[in-house]
Parts: C-alpha cells; structure tokens; sequence
C-alpha cells in the first residue's frame, strides 16, 4: 500500500509523542524517519519505528535526555546525548558544525551516548544545503567482521559525504561501510534475488550465501557477520572497507567518548557516537563559481560512454533525489510486513493508523 508522506509523518510523531517522546523531539524522529522513505531507503524509515517506541516505554532510550555541549571551543564541540534519541542530537549537532563553520570556516561536533539517528546522508545534505563540505558518521552495532576475520567486530557504519552542488541538491555520497546492509539482504530475499558470495560468512568464516539464515543469525548474534565494503580478503579491496569501518568507529568511538565495536550496546542502553566535519566552501572559493565548475564536471561524466546495457550514467545522490519526487507525488509504498507492524503499534498507542492491515 501507499501513504502520503505528510501523513505517514503525521502518524510517527502522534506514535512517538504517546509512547512518551516530547512533541519537538517526535517531529524531529518523524523528518528523518520519512526523508529515508521518500529517498527510498526504507530499512532506514518507518520500518524502524518499533525499536524507538519500544525503547522509550522500556526505558532504554530516556525520553527526557536533552542533548547537552559539555566542550565547546570555536572549531569544535561535544554533545552528549544522555542516552536519548539519535536524531534530535545529531540534528544538534549538525547546528552546532555548521553555525561554528560559518565563523571559523572549519567545525567538527562529536556526539556522545546516543541512539540510532536513522540515515546519514539526511545530515550531511543538511549542512550541503547551508553552504557546507559535510561528512557525517556513526558507529553501530556490531555486524562486520574485519577483513581476514570471522566474528562481527564493528558495526555497518556508514559514511555520509555532501558537497553544496546544488541550492537544495547537493552532492551526496550516503553508504555503508559493509559490503552489503542487512536491510538490502532483507530487499533481495522478499525480491527471489540470490545474495553473492564474499559478502558475509557464518561462524566458522565460511563464506554464507544463504540469505534467510544469515539475516537469522546477524539478529540473533549468533556469529554470522557482514564483511566489508570489497568483500572477501583482500584481492577485491575488502581491506579498504575495512579501514573505512574502522575509522568511523575511530571517529564516533575513541574520539567522541563513546563506545565503541561489541560494546555500543549494553544492558542500560546505547553508547553510540556520532561525528559530524563541516568546511565552508565559500572560504575556498566563491560559492557560485565553485556549482558551475562542479555542474560541468557533471555533464562530462553523465556524457561518458555507456557500459554495454547502460543508457544513464549517475551523479550520487541523484537516485533519491528522483524516487523522493516520485514518491511525493504517488505516496511511500509500504511492504505489507511494515504495514501490519505500523498497524500493531497504532493499536498498542491507541490512535488510528492511516492505512489498512494487509
């Protein structure tokens, strides 16, 4: 089924605010939650309202825990989110890097004892369209195995990179770290799609290909893992994938005064760290010069000569750009599984849910 996204937006900040979010926080779970829909990133959208809901009535995630700066300087601070909802203190701390960059022309903000955020690339586009080179990071639970290893070591940790192109669409480089998401695994099963081999292994370091018992075993940490972007060993540049891992939670980890690999995760809640860097562009160059030299390169790669199948050629973030327009215009389609477990929640908070159980 389909839903419109300001109503879909409508019903997450009504599902956040009765499970005991405040009103401003439950907007601001609601933007990132459907920007990912509309982008068509949709195990990073509405999909994931349970574990927000579920974590406040349980307490895991404190639905009072204001982001505070506990270190400020000039180029730089640290947030600490007192264990509370990702995307109010990332959003704080997007703020924070771009309000600093604009004085200093360079900022970085660290982001303390946080919750999952939902999408990077929402972030780093945000600070794009304020002028901004923005890299944004986190680290997450542990999934990935690192390269000539057998375990899940680190998490997925996607790095998120924009660059102000464009007024309101920048350039936007959004990916995993891992070879591959879970939540793609998840696409390609419901899709009769087989996964390919190098992109996890079992417990014994076994290459898996078997996509139902490995997405079995990543959520019950049973030792099945992801490996990293390149995939197996070294000779397709999984080592490099590797580096990348492990440097956001370099970056989101030891810097930021998180936790960081198997210990993100603990019994009084998250310890997840965030990293947000921030350039002004224009203090390197004039801002409109630097989109038009940038819109040539463009041109130039899009005319390139096709691969043999091919009849476009990319600039990333363009993709989301287009399926956002589309799906601002036909509605978010849900899977049906989304849509009974919207409907559960919906009857768990007592409000209605605008749409049908399949």
């Amino acid at each position: 089924m389909k839903i419109g996204h300001e109503r879909l937006g409508a019903f997450v900040r009504e599902a956040m605010s009765r499970a005991g979010s405040r009103p401003e926080d439950a907007e601001k779970v609601a933007r990132v939650l459907v920007a990912a829909d509309l982008n068509g990133v949709d195990s990073h959208g509405v999909a994931r309202l349970r574990r927000y809901v579920e974590g406040i009535r349980d307490g895991t995630i404190a639905a009072d825990a204001t982001p505070t700066t506990v270190t400020d300087f000039p180029a730089g601070a640290v947030v600490d989110a007192g264990n509370g909802l990702g995307q109010p203190a990332m959003l704080h701390a997007v703020h924070l890097a771009v309000e600093k960059a604009r004085a200093t022309a360079v900022a970085t903000v660290t982001v303390r004892r946080s919750n999952h955020f939902g999408i990077a690339g929402h972030y780093a586009a945000l600070a794009a369209r304020e002028g901004m080179l923005a890299l944004v990071t986190t680290n997450a639970s542990p999934q990935v195995a690192p390269t000539h290893g057998a375990e899940p070591m680190f998490g997925t940790n996607p790095l998120a990179i924009a660059l102000p192109t464009h007024p309101t669409r920048p350039y936007l480089y959004d990916a995993a770290t891992s070879a591959v998401p879970r939540g793609k695994l998840e696409r390609l099963e419901r899709e009769g799609r087989p996964m390919l081999p190098g992109w996890a292994v079992d417990p014994d370091g076994r290459t898996e290909t078997d996509i139902p018992r490995l997405v079995k075993g990543l959520k019950a940490r049973e030792g099945y893992a992801l490996l990293p972007l390149g995939g197996a060993g070294e000779d397709h540049g999984g080592h490099k994938g590797y580096g990348l891992g492990l440097l956001a939670d370099l970056l989101c980890g030891p810097l930021a005064g998180a936790s960081w690999g198997r210990h993100v995760y603990g019994p009084d809640g998250a310890g997840l760290g965030h990293f947000v860097f921030c350039v002004r562009v224009d203090a390197f160059m004039d801002l409109d010069a630097f989109r038009a030299e940038t819109a040539r390169m463009f041109e130039e790669l899009r005319s390139a000569r096709k691969a043999e199948g091919q009849d476009r050629i990319y600039i990333p973030g363009e993709k989301e750009y287009e399926t956002a327009d589309a799906r601002r215009a036909d509605g978010i389609p849900l899977r049906p599984s989304v849509v009974s477990d919207l409907a559960d929640i919906a009857e768990t908070l007592g409000l209605p849910f605008p749409g049908h159980r399949p």
